[in-house]
Parts: structure tokens; C-alpha cells; sequence
């Protein structure tokens, strides 16, 4: 997604909208949760955590998000799931999802996120 922009604006009536560069993104994010301030939320708790990253510019009244890309630390917690029972405390205490003992990365996703991928 390295030339993906993702936009955060302010609106009059203290919200926030959410755009994007391609319709699709904005669908399935909006699909994960129909609020922009949620989606803006998860967003930054994403970057300030490290596990994407992202060129930030800003104008009065928006953010907007270029060249988004997964880094190795995201990598690590998402695939930490397949690595014994740590992994999965380590991801389930980060995004307060809970994964069973029997789940893989492949399941997670499914149960989670399984409507984007149809």
C-alpha cells in the first residue's frame, strides 16, 4: 500500500469523516467498525504501538495518511498467535480479542474479519 493515502477529516459538527484514495479501503475499514472516529482510534493505537507505519500530513481540519505498510513488529504479534500460548496472551492483552487455544492466524482473521475477505 505504499501509495494508499487515508484521510482523516474533521467535520463542523465535531465528527470525524474518513476518506480514501481507493473506495475499497474505505468500505472495508467503515465495514470493520461504522464509526471514522473508531476506525481514526485504531488507527493511531496501530502507529503509536509500531505495528504499521505511515507518512502523516496534515492541513487544518484533516490528516491524511500516505504509504501505509505492516512493520515487523505487527508481522510479529499477528503471526505470534501460531507460537504457543505467549503469543496468544500477548495478542489477546494488545487488541483485547480473544484467541482460543486452537485457533491459528488463518482462523483469527476468519472469525474477525471474515466478511472483508468474501
Amino acid at each position: 500500500m505504499q501509495y494508499r493515502q487515508l484521510g482523516f477529516i474533521d467535520k463542523a459538527d465535531g465528527k470525524v469523516g474518513l476518506t480514501s484514495d481507493k473506495k475499497w479501503l474505505t468500505r472495508d475499514l467503515l465495514d470493520i467498525s461504522s464509526q471514522s472516529s473508531d476506525v481514526f482510534n485504531g488507527f493511531i493505537f496501530l502507529i503509536d504501538k509500531g505495528f504499521i507505519r505511515s507518512r502523516e500530513r496534515t492541513t487544518t481540519g484533516a490528516r491524511i495518511y500516505v504509504g501505509i505498510h505492516l512493520t515487523a513488529a505487527g508481522i510479529d504479534v499477528i503471526e505470534g498467535v501460531e507460537h504457543g500460548s505467549t503469543g496468544k496472551e500477548i495478542f489477546t492483552t494488545t487488541f483485547n480479542i480473544p484467541v482460543d487455544d486452537n485457533m491459528n492466524v488463518e482462523s483469527l482473521i476468519q472469525e474477525n474479519v471474515g466478511a472483508l475477505l468474501k
